[in-house]
């Protein structure tokens, strides 16, 4: 269930989102859909941790789902790593590609006048 409720002004979004059966007011300058997106993903994981131990109280399901939101977290940002390295190797390669292209492009060009000449040259 979630209560929208908006601010006027600059005021941030407010929006009321169950998590775990239990009612919270969200208040950011995020749009409302974008914060009920998240409870209902917060909300989701504790409902499976809570479906594999039901014995497991409150705070144990929440530190369980902050360890699997870290666990996501940390695992986009090596992806992100490993993004970034692969795009400063490409534009790496790149630049080294550009230079061959005008080492080309020059001895093309040279040859192309080379032959020019030699159409001029009489035996």
């Amino acid at each position: 269930m979630v209560r929208e409720m908006m601010m006027m002004g600059d005021n941030p979004n407010l929006v009321e989102v169950m998590i775990n059966g239990k009612p919270y007011k969200m208040k950011s300058p995020s749009d409302i859909e974008y914060m009920r997106e998240i409870a209902n993903t917060v909300d989701h994981m504790i409902t499976e941790i809570r479906k594999m131990n039901k014995k497991l109280d409150r705070e144990d399901m929440a530190v369980l789902t902050a360890l699997n939101l870290a666990d996501r977290l940390k695992k986009k940002e090596d992806e992100i790593e490993r993004l970034n390295e692969t795009v400063s190797r490409l534009m790496s390669e790149n630049e080294g590609l550009k230079r061959n292209i005008e080492e080309l492009t020059k001895e093309l060009n040279d040859f192309i006048t080379a032959f020019d000449r030699s159409k001029n040259f009489k035996l």
